[in-house]
């Protein structure tokens, strides 16, 4: 009767234990919020937030001019696709709970085929539990723990890609304002260049060929600037799009220049190493590995046991009016089905992920060196549109310009020197953009911030 007790006792301890875990996400999400602060400087949602709190630190965001840390923090806030992908923390922490969940007793009533004298009335009852989850319970935790951290990791590096777009679209429309900018204040020149020279034709000054070549040059510069401002509406939206904002908050502005040139750059042999120790994604496969591998651990371990279920059955004596007792265990015999199908498989699992892991490894090596180098490209050009491309050909203009003025060029070498300069600026602003990108995408690559911190608008 005492081991009886005894048992009782336990199982109903594993019961209470299985039951004791919390659904609830709020740990686990910290600890991605963690990850994404350490490596981005960024500040997830809190999973207890208030909706009012949250917008109007949105509200607060946007309502001064906005920096491309200001934009990925409020896609970190407002993102509804990044709020979707965090729930699965929440589904795989309420998959680690019911992985320490004993599966339920089975309760069993029923009435002898004949006439006993022994029991009265000829009715049983039994209660049967699978005694195989008990063993295998603690390893069940244990791969279902693993698959939320793998998950936990896997949501994280959603959450840097993010970030990572949006600095991207960020720079994007910032260059696009620029632009339209720019091709506002040409275009306002060329119209009144055009006005001058149809009073100078009235006047007799100008020749028709002349003025003709005016008129054109202010419609083909209205035509750029019509283009350069849908452009920069549809930067502006893909923007807003990755922030997850609509309504009165795309009101937001812009600066009016993009961000200088950092002073250096980080060696690239320090950028690999770090790569391996900071990506998520790389921690993540790390660790589909090992719960793979706690799989197979398991299916291993159970491949000749099978199925054990364990019940006591009940019945009153017709004589003395005591209940008795009888227990019974069923055990599955391993005879056809010895899980060898199942290893098979799972060994495959965990070959695949192991090499998974290895190329995994090597493109982000290979990641890390072409994003760098993208941006020693982009730097090599900025700097050459800064320092030679942009002052020469503002230099044709000056000279040109002289030369008009003087009577010695016509005034078709005049706009074509013109519109060399403008050419050069447009692409100085647009090789700073793709330097700004290619930066990002370097950040991107190696699953943290490097460098200097942005400084907005060149300042």
């Amino acid at each position: 009767m005492r081991t009886k007790t005894k048992a009782a006792a336990l199982f109903a301890s594993l019961a209470l234990l299985a039951g004791c875990a919390s659904t609830s996400p709020g740990p686990a999400l910290r600890d991605v919020a963690h990850d994404v602060e350490v490596r981005s400087g960024h500040a997830l949602r809190s999973p207890d937030a208030d909706d009012a709190e949250v917008g109007r630190a949105i509200d607060a965001v946007l309502a001064k001019e906005l920096t491309v840390d200001g934009a990925v923090r409020v896609a970190l806030l407002a993102n509804p696709k990044l709020r979707s992908e965090l729930e699965e923390v929440s589904i795989s922490q309420a998959d680690l709970v019911q992985a320490g969940l004993l599966s339920n007793p089975t309760f069993t009533i029923g009435r002898t085929a004949w006439e006993s004298e022994h029991i009265a009335p000829n009715l049983f009852a039994s209660i049967e539990q699978s005694f195989l989850d008990v063993l295998t319970l603690p390893l069940k935790k244990r791969i279902a723990g693993a698959q939320l951290e793998a998950t936990k990791l896997d949501v994280g590096d959603h959450v840097l890609e993010l970030a990572s777009e949006v600095r991207a679209a960020f720079f994007t429309a910032q260059a696009a304002e620029q632009i339209a900018g720019m091709r506002r204040i040409v275009n306002e020149a060329s119209q009144t260049a055009a006005e001058i020279a149809k009073k100078q034709t009235e006047a007799g000054t100008m020749s028709d060929l002349n003025l003709r070549m005016q008129l054109g040059q202010a419609a083909q510069t209205k035509l750029d600037l019509a283009r350069a401002e849908g452009e920069a509406a549809v930067a502006r939206e893909e923007l807003n799009k990755k922030m997850g904002v609509w309504g009165h908050r795309t009101g937001w502005r812009l600066p009016a220049r993009l961000p200088e040139l950092p002073a250096a750059e980080v060696p690239l042999g320090e950028l690999e190493a770090h790569a391996i120790g900071q990506r998520l994604d790389v921690a993540a496969a790390r660790r589909n590995l090992q719960a793979m591998q706690s799989v197979l651990t398991l299916a291993k371990t159970t491949r000749w046991v099978g199925k054990i279920d364990v019940a006591v059955e009940a019945g009153r004596l017709r004589h003395s009016g005591r209940f008795s007792f009888g227990p019974s265990v069923s055990l599955e015999i391993p005879l056809f089905d010895q899980r060898q199908a199942q290893i098979a498989r799972l060994e495959a699992y965990v070959r695949r992920a192991e090499r998974d892991l290895e190329a995994l490894a090597i493109d982000v090596r290979a990641d890390v060196r072409a994003s760098r180098a993208r941006v020693l490209t982009a730097r090599g050009l900025v700097t050459d549109y800064t320092k030679t491309v942009v002052p020469l050909r503002e230099d044709v203009v000056r000279l040109s310009q002289e030369q008009y003025d003087a009577m010695l060029l016509g005034v078709y070498q005049l706009l074509a020197a013109k519109q060399s300069e403008l050419d050069a600026y447009r692409e100085s602003i647009e090789a700073l953009r793709d330097y700004w990108i290619a930066r990002s995408d370097l950040e991107r690559a190696v699953g943290a911030r490097v460098g200097e911190p942005v400084k907005e608008g060149g300042k």
